[in-house]
Formats: C-alpha cells, structure tokens, sequence
C-alpha cells in the first residue's frame, strides 16, 4: 500500500509539469545529438556487413545477377570489325554488335530499331596461330585509347578485346559523372551499369571463343573499377581460367568508393573475400610499356564519338526500362476490392515486397525503455526531449509536446510531426524563432487543438551525411526510411505506456522530406490510423529519371536516398499509398510547390490512383487531396479537420 500515495498523486504531479516523462529515466541531452545518431545509424549498418566465411555456392550466380542487375537477354554476337591498323605484330580493330533493343513496346521503341551495342578494340597477333583470349578492362577513370596506347603493342602473346565502358567523368551530361547518372536511371528497374558491363564481358567471352585464332583459353584482367567488373564477371562464368585484378581502392571502404559503385544487397550474402575465394584470383603480373615500335593510335574523335554513342544508348535504354515499368506494376498487383479486410489480404505480398525494399529489420532489443528530459513549459503545452531505445546503440529520438489541462483519465491522440532536409524537431514545433516559415507552426498548431504531438527527428540534417548511410545500408538491403518503420514502430510501443495517451489513435504528418517520411513508412507503421504526406507526393518515374523537369533528381548530387533498387517494377507513390488504405491518407499539396513536378498532370494521375482503393472500398472520406494556393509549405486548412475527423477527436479549435 505504500505505492498508493505516488498513484493517486500522479495526476497533480502531472499537472505540475514534471522533468521528465513517466515510465522514463532522466535524460541527458548530449551536445551533439545530430552526430550522435548519424553515428549509431553508421555503425549499426557496418555491423550488418557479411563477415568472411561460408557462401552457399548454388545460389551464387542468381544472387550476383540480381545484385548488379544482370538480367537481360542479349543477342547473338554479329560483329561489325574494322581495322584500325598494325604495328609491333599486331592488328588493332575496331568491333561492335548490337546487343539490346531500345525499349519493348511502340511509344518507346519507336520504328527505327533504335539497338544498344557493345563497343572494344581488338587486339590480335598478326601471325596466325592459336592463341590464349583475354578481357582487358580499363579504370573507369581511364579510356580505351589510353590503354592502347600504353599496352597494345605487349599483346603479341594473346587476342585481347578491351570493351568501351563509360568513365567516370561529366562527358555526356554536365550535373552529375557519366557512371552515376547512368546507375540512377539503372537502379530504379533492378538494373545497374556495373550488371550492364559484366553482362557486355560475358557476351565478349563467347564471342571470343568462337574466333578461330583462339585456342580455347580464356582469361579477364581488370584494374581499379575494372577489376570490380573482372571478378563479378569471373564469379559468373567459371570458364575463365585466370583472373587478373589490380583494384586501386584496395585497403578503401566499399562505402568510400565512388556512388555509381553501390550494389543492393551483394554485401548481406558476400563479403569481398568471399568473392575472391570464389574465384581465386591471381595478381596481374607486371606489364611493360608498348614498344617503340607499337605506334596505333585511336582518332581522338573517333574514340569520342563511339564513348558518347554508348553512353546515349544505355542513357536510352535504362530511361525506357522506367517509362514501361508501369505495364509491371499494373500487371503485379491485384487487389480485392469486396472489403477491406479482402483488400488488405489480397496486398499480402505488396506489403511483403515492400518490406524487402525498404529493408526487413531486426525485432527490438530488449523490454521498452526510454530517457526523457523537459525541454519546454509553456503555458499550453510542456515539452520533453524523448529517447526510446531500439536497439543496443541505436534510439529513436524526437519531442514530445503534451497540452496542459489532460483531465484524470482522459487520453489523448499522438501525432508523430516531421521535418524536411535539413530540419530539426524544432522546426516543426514552430517555437524557436529561427524554424522555418514552411512549416507554419504546424506541430504547435496542433497541439494548440489538443492533440499530443510527438515531433521526430529523421536522419536529413546533413545531406551527405544521408548519403554515407546509403552507402553502407544499400549493400545490406536496408534504408533509413526502414529504419525510420523501426523506430516509429518502437516509440509507439513506449508512448502507449503513457497514461495520457490513447494507445489506438496515432498518425503522421510531415513536409517535404517529412513528406516522403509519411509515403515510405506509412505502410509500414500499421498503427498510424492517418498518413499525411505534405510537399512531396509525385509521379515518381518521372521524378526520379526525367531529364527534362529542373526538379527531377537525376539533376542534383547527394540524393541516392530517392533511389531504390528495382523500385518501380513495382512502386510508384500511388502503390505506396495503397498500401496505406483502408487507414486514412491524405495529400497536400501547394499550387506553386516547386516540388512536384510538371507538367501536373503526371502527379495528378498518381493522386488519381493513390485515391482510388478508398472510392472503391466505400471509404471515400478516407482519402482525400488538399490543395491550397502557394508554395512549398505546410498549409493544414484541410489537413487539421482531417485528423480530427479521422482520429475522432473533437479539437480545441
């Protein structure tokens, strides 16, 4: 009995505003707590890497394939050679084919036959005979000319094909490296244009097979990015019987390595010796310089010319593989419409694909437990700086803002409120004079109607930062938006312990990159009963690889976070937000939001969609577009009365 007098005291005690929260431990707040949780999201994706040991070696290839989106069907070798000339005993020769169509169905491949082909020079032995075939794969950052010249005239001994591969340098567009604009547009169909060159490698190993001055033996060398190409190539074809390697960024974290290098999920089932094991490569003995007498030259102009050709053609391809996806999409999915409870079942194995894309996380560590501190008492509302324990070094982190004048037993809904890039909890509390105007107050807005807010804070204070997270994620199969499902997930569990708090009223609100928050954990944060995504919503084809809109992001640097592998096989925005329904969603947006992309209409359609599932399930209400006329900004006209229809709340104001 001795506990009574605490419990029947709670409620004065709260109404006193507290340090710190219940059910919590006193909190204190670090000096630094954007670098703190970079540094916990950094390490906990290290950890995940695949240590050496052990591979299942029949799932090998498929799992590689499927990693560098090796997966097309190229066409039977049909070479066009051309001799460039000879020197030293040698002939150097120019050789291409066509090995993919551009586009599969009439808007995309046109009538012209538009083809993607493989490009290489040729070098042979003068002298016939039969000789052992090797692959020569350049640096990325060197060209096929420049290593003519310094090692075609060493080849007497052996057929050498060197393929032209684009470099990583701004030669075919002026925003972002060759190598990486093409990787972006790749990534979002499961393509990539590391699998686009081990692919190019193998149709060049046959062909070299069949020459009749090629003795059988067969062998591929690679130097810096090349020798990446080499031993993924190697890896998949076990006829070469030599791998030579000389990787410039050994010794190099693989998530230091430039962008256009990052591969989903190799690292979860490989690690680097693994695949060195795998196919046992040997260091490339030295090489000397080509003798005086090798004098082949390739024409500047003509090397420039076959390295642009090729760049616009995979450029081509790739773009044309994410204006069809949408037949996949359409073709994937069928919903149930007789009930809710059909639809959701007949989503099974959306939600289920969708889990692997943002990437499926580990159960929580340990009971609930957090850390709180008072950060604001105000005379509305009291605010605390919450700390909710995920896993061992890793916390969900936000501020939760409880109004004053909860009667005893009353409780309240919670709505999570997000930042953009850039952007802190405080931002979108509205407090502080220096928060951003876009936000409107909106958190604290919200509370003034009486609702619990819980202001979180994602990982977008810092860019580049995001960036190193997907760098070390991506290669593991998790993003920070999964991260983000965990943690919402986790914070819930401890806010229902709190007396004050309706354990079956939450939702999500959020601008910008708190916008895409809303979209991508949405469905995977099932106890969010409204999703609001503000400033974001898009077509998201078009938003990802249009070259033509100012605001698509092949255009900017350090933004790997709005591309996931094989993505719009099956998602676009509006496939998200039906995995929301039948909960309730919501999007806002302004009539001059920069953001969403033009022409309108596009986005409009994937609203069109997003909307759908609710009109034919009955639930119109439940779905709803907010338009409002202005800027990129939080507006709330219709976003307040939404929450408080949708939570059942009858608000302040």
């Amino acid at each position: 009995m001795r506990f009574l007098p605490l419990l029947l005291a709670g409620p004065f005690l709260w109404a006193q505003s507290p340090e710190i929260l219940p059910n919590t431990t006193r909190w204190d707040f670090p000096s630094d707590i954007v670098a703190e949780q970079y540094g916990e999201l950094r390490a906990f994706y290290e950890s995940r890497w695949k240590k050496p040991g052990p591979v299942d070696a029949a799932a090998i290839k498929p799992a590689i394939r499927e990693a560098i989106g090796a997966l097309d069907e190229f066409r039977k070798p049909e070479p066009v050679i051309e001799t460039i000339g000879e020197a030293a005993g040698i002939r150097a020769s120019y050789v291409q084919w066509p090995i993919l169509r551009i586009g599969s169905i009439g808007p995309t491949a046109g009538f012209s036959g538009a083809l993607v082909r493989l490009y290489g020079v040729l070098l042979e032995p003068v002298t016939p005979g039969k000789y052992p075939a090797a692959i020569a794969i350049p640096d990325a950052t060197a060209s096929v000319a420049e290593f003519v010249a310094k090692y075609g005239g060493t080849q007497a001994e052996r057929v050498v094909f060197v393929p032209f591969f684009t470099q990583r340098r701004a030669f075919g567009q002026v925003w972002l490296e060759d190598r990486q604009w093409l990787m972006r547009l790749a990534y979002q169909t499961g393509r990539h244009v590391i699998g686009s060159e081990v692919q190019q490698v193998l149709a060049a190993a046959d062909w070299l097979r069949s020459r009749p001055n090629v003795d059988g033996r067969m062998w591929v060398a690679g130097i810096g990015q090349g020798a990446q190409t080499a031993m993924l190539a190697a890896a998949l074809d076990n006829r070469f019987d030599a791998v030579f390697t000389r990787d410039n960024a050994k010794g190099t974290p693989e998530w230091d390595l430039p962008p256009d290098r990052l591969l989903w999920k190799l690292r979860a089932k490989f690690a680097p010796e693994d695949l060195a094991t795998l196919v046992q490569p040997r260091e490339m003995p030295p090489v000397p310089q080509a003798p005086a007498s090798w004098t082949v030259r390739l024409d500047p102009e003509r090397a420039a010319t076959i390295a642009s050709h090729q760049f616009r053609q995979w450029e081509s391809y790739y773009r044309n593989m994410a204006l069809e996806s949408w037949r996949k999409r359409d073709a994937k999915w069928k919903p149930d419409f007789s009930s809710p409870a059909a639809y959701e079942t007949s989503l099974a194995s959306k939600r289920e694909a969708y889990f692997d894309m943002v990437g499926v996380y580990p159960p929580p560590s340990g009971p609930v437990t957090a850390k709180s501190v008072r950060v604001y008492d105000e005379p509305g509302f009291t605010g605390y700086r919450l700390q909710v324990k995920l896993y061992d070094n890793v916390h969900s982190y936000g501020i939760l803002c409880v109004p004053k004048g909860i009667k005893p037993g009353e409780r309240r809904p919670v709505v999570f409120v997000s930042h953009g890039l850039a952007g802190k909890p405080e931002d979108s509390i509205g407090l502080d004079p220096k928060a951003r105007a876009e936000y409107s107050k909106f958190g604290l807005r919200l509370v003034e109607r009486g609702y619990i807010v819980f202001a979180v804070m994602i990982a977008t204070q810092d860019n580049a930062e995001r960036q190193k997270l997907i760098r070390r994620g991506h290669p593991v199969g998790m993003t920070p938006a999964g991260m983000d499902v965990a943690k919402f997930n986790r914070a819930i569990d401890f806010l229902q312990t709190l007396p004050f708090v309706d354990r079956d009223r939450f939702a999500f609100y959020g601008l910008s990159y708190g916008g895409f928050t809303a979209i991508w954990t949405g469905p995977g944060v099932p106890r969010f009963k409204a999703v609001i995504c503000s400033g974001h919503f898009n077509d998201w084809t078009a938003k990802t690889t249009d070259l033509t809109m100012g605001t698509a992001y092949p255009h900017y640097a350090n933004v790997e976070d709005q591309y996931n592998f094989g993505m719009l096989n099956g998602f676009d925005h509006s496939d998200l937000a039906t995995l929301i329904a039948p909960r309730a969603f919501m999007v806002e947006m302004g009539d001059t939001d920069g953001i969403v992309i033009e022409p309108r209409w596009a986005a409009d359609r994937e609203i069109d969609q997003a909307l759908e599932p609710f009109k034919k399930l009955g639930i119109a209400s439940k779905g709803r577009v907010a338009r409002f006329d202005g800027p990129h900004r939080i507006d709330g006209a219709e976003a307040y009365p939404f929450l408080d229809q949708q939570l059942n709340f009858k608000s302040a104001r």
